[in-house]
Order: C-alpha cells, then sequence, then structure tokens
C-alpha cells in the first residue's frame, strides 16, 4: 500500500495532462495569415482633370459631360455598354448547362420585387441616363454615367424618380475637375443602399464601410483605416470596365466562373493558417464561415417584408409606425418589416450555383426559395457559407402558379401601388407592362432570398472558436447531411474515441509505472 501512495503522483500527473490536452485543445492560430504574393492594386490619381480645357464649361445637361469625358477616353463608352452595371443582366451558365442573360433586369427578389414598369426609380442606382422605361437606349453611349462611378468630391448624387438623372443641386462643373478612380463611396452609394435604405438589402454593404471615423477593425478589418485600409476596387479588379464579383441573387454561377469572381484567394493563400487542423477546414468550410461571426455591425438590415399586410389607413391616409431602434415597423406602402443588427449569419452547402426565380417560374412549394442553392456535403465543390437569409410574403397569381410583377412608383392614377394602393390595378398594369397573363386572382406566399456574407470581416482574433460550431446548439446545429464530431452522436465512432482515451491513459499509467518500478529495482 505504502508503495502505491508513492506512485500515486506519478500516476496523476499523466492521467490530468491527457484529461488537459483533450478538454482545454483549440487549435486557434496564434500567428499572422499568410499572404499570396499578388500585389494589391494601389490607385494614384496621375491626372489632374481641372487642367483640361474641355471640362471649364457649364454643362447644360448630363450627356454633355459625358461627351466631353468620351472625347478624350474614346473607346470606354462602348466598352462600358457590354457589362452589367449598364445592360443590368449578363450572360450566366445555369446548373444544367444552359445559358441565360439574368440579371436585375428580369430576375425577382422579396423586397421591391423587380425593376419592371418602376424603372424611374429604380435606375437611380443605374450608371445612366433617362431609364424611364423598356424603350430606355442601352445602345446610346451619351446616356452613360460616367461620374456615378468616378465622382472624386463625394458630393454626387441622383433624384428618385428621374430616370438616373442628378439631382439638381449637383455641381456638375466642380465634380468634372475632380474625377479619378473609384473610391468606396461610389460603389457603396448604391450597393450599400439597395433596397430601399443604408444596409438593407445586404447586411455586410452599408455606408459606415466608407467613413473612416466609424469603421474600425472591429466593422471590417479589410476597409478599415486602422486595419488592411483596402477600397472596393482593390479586391473587385476592373478590367475593362467588367468588375469582378458576383451575388447569386441575381446571377446563377458565381464560383465555377473564377474569372468573375473576387475570393480570398487572391490575397491569402488556400493554406493561410500556422496550424494544419484549420487549415483542413479549406476544403468544406469558407474562410468567411469563421471570419465573419456578425453582420449589419453598425446600422440595420431588413429580414423581413411582408407585402400582404400593406394598404392599412389611419382615417383615410397612409401612415407608418416605428420601432425604438428607428427602423420602420409598419407602413401602409410596404406592409410589416422586420431589422435587426449584429446578427449571426445562418448556414448552408453550396457550390457556387444557384438557381433564379423569374415570371416563368412556376410555384410548387409553400414557401418559395427564390434563388435556391445548390450544393451538399457530397459535393466535392461544396462548403459551407454564411448568408443572411431574407425572408417575406409578396404576390402571387393562384391560378396560373407564378410570380406577378406589380407596379410599385408612379403619379396617383398609374396603377402605382404605392400610389394607388390597389393590388388589382397593380398587379395588372405590371404584367401588361411585360406583357405576361394575368388571371386576376391574386394571393400573397412565404419566400425566401439567400445573401451570402463576404464583407465586414473580423480581424483573426474576434474568428469564430471551435466549439462554436462542433458543439451542441451551436451554429452549425441545423445544418444536416454530415457528421459533425462534438455536435453529433455515433455510438461506434464516440466509443471508439473514449476507448482510445481511456487506453492512453492506461498505457501511460503503466508505462510510467514500469518506469519507476525498473529504476528502483536497479538501484538497489
Amino acid at each position: 500500500m505504502r508503495t502505491f501512495f508513492k506512485l500515486l503522483p506519478s500516476l496523476i500527473i499523466p492521467i490530468l495532462l491527457v484529461f488537459g490536452v483533450i478538454i482545454f485543445y483549440n487549435p486557434v492560430d496564434s500567428g499572422q495569415t499568410k499572404v499570396s504574393k499578388l500585389k494589391i492594386r494601389k490607385y494614384d490619381k496621375t491626372v489632374d482633370h481641372s487642367k483640361f480645357a474641355i471640362l471649364q464649361q457649364k454643362f447644360e445637361d448630363p450627356q454633355d459631360l459625358t461627351q466631353a469625358c468620351l472625347s478624350c477616353h474614346n473607346k470606354r463608352g462602348s466598352e462600358f455598354m457590354k457589362t452589367a452595371h449598364w445592360q443590368w443582366a449578363s450572360a450566366d451558365t445555369l446548373a444544367d448547362g444552359t445559358v441565360e442573360h439574368l440579371g436585375k433586369k428580369n430576375v425577382l427578389n422579396n423586397f421591391c420585387v423587380g425593376i419592371n414598369s418602376n424603372e424611374a426609380l429604380c435606375s437611380k442606382c443605374h450608371a445612366g441616363y433617362g431609364w424611364y422605361d423598356k424603350e430606355f437606349d442601352h445602345s446610346d453611349e451619351n446616356n452613360i454615367d460616367c461620374i456615378v462611378c468616378h465622382d472624386n468630391t463625394g458630393t454626387y448624387q441622383k433624384s428618385a424618380g428621374t430616370g438616373g438623372y442628378p439631382s439638381p443641386k449637383v455641381d456638375m462643373v466642380d465634380i468634372a475637375k475632380n474625377v479619378g478612380p473609384t473610391k468606396d463611396k461610389n460603389c457603396l452609394n448604391c450597393h450599400g443602399k439597395g433596397g430601399g435604405g443604408n444596409n438593407v438589402k445586404h447586411g455586410d454593404l452599408e455606408m459606415a464601410q466608407a467613413d473612416p471615423e466609424v469603421c474600425t477593425k472591429d466593422v471590417d478589418i479589410h476597409m478599415a483605416k486602422d486595419g488592411a485600409n483596402l477600397n472596393c476596387s482593390q479586391c473587385h479588379i476592373t478590367v475593362h470596365h467588367n468588375i469582378q464579383g458576383k451575388g447569386p441573387m441575381t446571377n446563377a454561377n458565381d464560383i465555377a466562373s473564377s474569372d468573375d469572381r473576387a475570393t480570398c484567394t487572391q490575397c491569402h493563400t488556400t493554406k493561410p493558417h500556422k496550424n494544419t487542423t484549420l487549415n483542413d477546414h479549406y476544403s468544406k468550410v469558407a474562410c468567411q464561415t469563421c471570419h465573419i461571426s456578425t453582420y449589419a455591425k453598425v446600422n440595420h438590415t431588413k429580414t423581413y417584408w411582408d407585402w400582404s399586410t400593406a394598404g392599412k389607413m389611419k382615417d383615410g391616409k397612409p401612415y407608418e409606425e416605428w420601432n425604438e431602434d428607428k427602423t420602420e415597423e409598419y407602413s401602409t406602402k410596404h406592409g410589416t418589416a422586420h431589422f435587426g443588427t449584429n446578427l449571426k449569419p445562418e448556414y448552408r452547402w453550396w457550390n457556387g450555383i444557384a438557381d433564379k426565380t423569374t415570371l416563368d417560374t412556376k410555384i410548387s412549394t409553400d414557401t418559395v426559395d427564390l434563388n435556391p442553392l445548390h450544393g451538399n456535403y457530397n459535393d466535392a465543390n461544396s462548403k459551407i457559407y454564411p448568408f443572411k437569409i431574407m425572408r417575406g410574403k409578396q404576390p402571387y397569381d393562384i391560378k396560373n402558379m407564378t410570380f406577378v410583377q406589380f407596379k410599385t412608383f408612379g403619379p396617383k392614377g398609374s396603377g402605382a401601388y404605392w400610389a394607388d394602393f390597389d393590388w388589382q390595378k397593380s398587379i395588372r398594369t405590371g404584367m401588361d407592362y411585360v406583357g405576361y397573363p394575368y388571371s386576376g386572382k391574386m394571393d400573397f406566399i412565404s419566400t425566401r432570398s439567400y445573401w451570402p456574407l463576404n464583407h465586414m470581416v473580423s480581424e483573426s482574433s474576434k474568428a469564430l472558436t471551435c466549439t462554436e460550431c462542433h458543439s451542441h446548439s451551436g451554429r452549425l446545429e441545423n445544418l444536416t447531411g454530415f457528421y459533425l464530431p462534438g455536435r453529433d452522436v455515433n455510438t461506434l465512432f464516440d466509443w471508439g474515441g473514449k476507448l482510445f482515451v481511456i487506453f492512453s491513459i492506461i498505457g501511460v499509467a503503466i508505462h510510467t509505472t514500469m518506469r519507476i518500478l525498473a529504476k528502483k529495482k536497479n538501484y538497489k
């Protein structure tokens, strides 16, 4: 017995060491991530446009300024008119291999649904002038709005409902003398304000990212002045006005067309961590999944839009109700809305391909995924990605079982819902505009749309830890179709692991005991 107590410390110590490793081991990388040799573009303003005589004039209309721009940049007009930013559609390869022209021009969403019959308002975010209706001439390069992307004063803005024309308050002469490479604000004025306001649509793109006083490393490590201090165009590289980067709401094929996509590995390698375990995750886990822990970090983003409740009046007049956080809870124009900040992403398997919903799509389920994602665990091209999932209710034709295009914007009497508040009139006007049949019978159906999160990356110290996914009720709780250690129960696998640990402890204890006994025997 006395010998046992002498040996007890030598038995306990290895046991505690083994359990300590098992319990506390968390392979979080302590070093900086490796960056590839790809040099990020740095732009310098090498031309002083204020010296050009042609830009000294007072421009009677914005097309005159475009002509002045094209007199020097004489091939850029025809080049730009081939891009998705001008056409609002581009050739896209679907999951079955067929090619269609898809984009904002014909793909439906669950925000304002679609642009058709509403171009006068929607084209506030188009890089052109005068897109009021389907008669807009996409072949006239004089209608290109050069300065919406190249204004360096930060003062340019377009008026609502004018087909993309600038506000009368804009000083065109001053802006013409101060043009240059795109800045963050140029991009975010449209991409950050889509869906009706700042950060409403994407959730990870908002005007705060263009403000160095607000955009800290906690908001976006890449765009923060005290972080990488990058601007949009340094990752979304542009060649002949074609800008890298696609989203699965308006484009079907994202990853497979790698030449058109901005990726993490443009700058970071596929093995950026010093820890091998973390690098091994790259084959099935997207970088964004661990490094975007929350989104909508500064301003609220919309997560739910129910059109079915729109149209209510107070004292015969439209009204609005607001939450304490100054977000719209209800309005006669929009219906019911939900917003949120510092939201956790939802996770899905995705191989980069998503189907699209158009007016030709037949409805066959009670809840419709507007851009259903392709991918699963067994697909070699699939990874786990973080998403903002937008939910809502929108009108559809219950006889034809198709979605409807309704007119939202216009003067009273035009059929615009926001003026007349008449669903039948609004839908019929919109469907007549696009030339699609409408049975006259409508209702509302639940929809979902998937918005991948690629921005608002956290610094490495605030990336997800292992236990946030590898645990019960963790972030991947609802992601099925595969075995996840720490979350799932597999009797054979789990008992095998337990027995391995037990036998390891016994082996260490036996080995230690034998070494001590042998040493004492030799000593004697």
